[in-house]
């Protein structure tokens, strides 16, 4: 007789955990699932990665606007990677509204201007620029991004596009919980954008900074 499979359903609850002062974090407070949860396709590994998009079914899926970010070299080179990785996990996290194509094209012109290994910043890494700490986050599995997250990519990985565009995305993910749960409310674009660079709640000179290379660069995407 064959073993029955038990499904396990887990609520999940959210609640904020104190965490020291930083300039990526500045107020002191992130938001840790009280609960383990797991989605389908957890684990992504540099492997699975390439097979997702190699494979994956582009019919009727939304690229990002292109030919209009004309300052930047390579501004269009990517537009399959982040619309393969913005409608997978759109899907993945059932997300209502969607995460919007051009947020995220506007925020690797913001971080890297399409350049796949910046180096004026370093405390952090790749088109995305994903610093050690984030990239820790989103491979533990027993913290607050373990409903999905990444597998043995290292942070040499990170120079790689078509790895760091994928993180990128996901952490955005992350960062409308957390811009949410700071705001009580949806964050618009603009302050999901300050919540991935760490700004969203900072009373620094970084702040408007911060924002106004994206706000120029999806200013123009919206022509």
């Amino acid at each position: 007789m064959p073993k029955k499979v038990r499904k396990k359903i887990t609520t999940v609850l959210e609640h904020p955990l104190h965490v020291p002062v930083s300039e990526k974090n500045p107020t002191g407070i992130t938001i840790r699932d009280r609960h383990l949860r797991r989605l389908k396709g957890t684990y992504l590994d540099a492997a699975e990665i390439e097979s997702i998009f190699k494979n994956y079914d582009r019919k009727g899926i939304i690229y990002p606007t292109k030919g209009e970010l004309k300052e930047y070299k390579d501004a269009d080179k990517y537009d399959d990677v982040i619309a393969v990785w913005t409608d997978y996990f759109n899907k993945k996290f059932n997300a209502d509204p969607p995460l919007d194509l051009d947020v995220v094209k506007a925020l690797i012109a913001s971080e890297s201007g399409f350049r796949a290994d910046p180096r004026e910043n370093k405390k952090a890494f790749g088109i995305t620029q994903i610093t050690p700490d984030t990239l820790k986050i989103v491979q533990d599995p027993i913290g607050e991004a373990k409903e999905f997250i990444f597998n043995k990519i290292r942070q040499k990985d990170l120079k790689d596009p078509n790895i760091a565009i994928p993180m990128g995305v996901r952490w955005l993910f992350r960062k409308r919980a957390t811009a949410m749960y700071q705001l009580k409310r949806a964050p618009d674009h603009e302050e999901l954008i300050l919540e991935y660079k760490g700004l969203l709640k900072s009373h620094s000179d970084y702040k408007k900074a911060g924002l106004k290379s994206y706000r120029r660069a999806y200013a123009d995407l919206k022509k």
